[in-house]
C-alpha cells in the first residue's frame, strides 16, 4: 500500500512538472509570436545612381544617438523594435550607394588611424516608423555626416528624409517605408560627398 502511495505522489509530482514545462513553453511561444510581429526588419535597395563618385573612401560605423531605442508604434500601441543594428544599416546603405556610383569604399567598425583617404562617418539621429491608418504608415530618418581628411573635419551636414505610404500584404511591407525614408536621405547624402570628394583630390 505505501508503495502504491508513492508511486501516485511521484506519477502526480512527474505530471505537475510536466504541465509546468507545458505552461512556460506556451508562454515562450507566445512571447516569441508577439516579439516577430513587433519586429522589423531593416532592408535597403538602391535608389537612383547619384554619381559620379571616384576614388577611395572609408566609410566608418555611424554612431546610434536616437533618444529611444524603439522605432515607434502600431495603431494598438504596441512597440516597434529593428531586427539589426540601425547604424550599420545606415552605414552599409551609404556604403552601397557609393560603390554604385563609382567609388571604392571600404568599411570599418574600428577605429581608423587618420590619413589622406577621405572617411565618411556621422551619426543616426532618428528613425522612426508609426502606423498612421488601416493600412498606411509613416517613416523617417534623420542622420548627420561627416567628412574627414588627415584627421580634419572638412565638410559636416545633416539630412532628413519623410515618407508615408500604404502597406500591402503580399505587395510590401513595414520595412519598404523605411527603406524609402533612407532611400531619401541616401539620394541627398551622396551627391553632397561625391562633390566633395573630388574637391578634395
Amino acid at each position: 500500500m505505501i508503495g502504491l502511495c508513492a508511486m501516485v505522489r511521484g506519477s502526480f509530482r512527474a505530471t505537475a512538472r510536466a504541465g509546468a514545462c507545458l505552461a512556460l513553453l506556451c508562454l515562450l511561444a507566445l512571447a516569441a509570436g508577439c516579439a516577430k510581429e513587433n519586429a522589423v526588419k531593416l532592408t535597403y535597395a538602391l535608389g537612383p545612381q547619384a554619381g559620379p563618385c571616384v576614388g577611395e573612401v572609408i566609410v566608418f560605423k555611424f554612431a546610434d544617438k536616437r533618444p529611444v531605442d524603439k522605432l515607434g508604434s502600431d495603431r494598438k500601441g504596441a512597440a516597434l523594435e529593428p531586427l539589426s543594428d540601425v547604424a550599420d544599416w545606415v552605414g552599409w546603405a551609404l556604403f552601397d550607394e557609393l560603390k554604385a556610383a563609382g567609388c571604392d569604399p571600404k568599411y570599418r567598425t574600428s577605429s581608423v588611424a587618420p590619413g589622406s583617404t577621405p572617411l565618411i562617418t556621422g551619426e543616426v539621429l532618428a528613425t522612426e516608423l508609426n502606423q498612421t491608418g488601416t493600412t498606411t504608415w509613416a517613416g523617417k530618418v534623420s542622420v548627420s555626416i561627416m567628412l574627414q581628411r588627415d584627421g580634419a573635419i572638412i565638410h559636416s551636414e545633416r539630412f532628413t528624409s519623410e515618407v508615408e505610404n500604404v502597406v500591402v500584404p503580399g505587395y510590401s511591407t513595414r520595412s519598404d517605408i523605411l527603406a524609402e525614408a533612407l532611400r531619401g536621405v541616401m539620394g541627398a547624402v551622396v551627391p553632397s560627398v561625391s562633390a566633395r570628394l573630388g574637391a578634395t583630390r
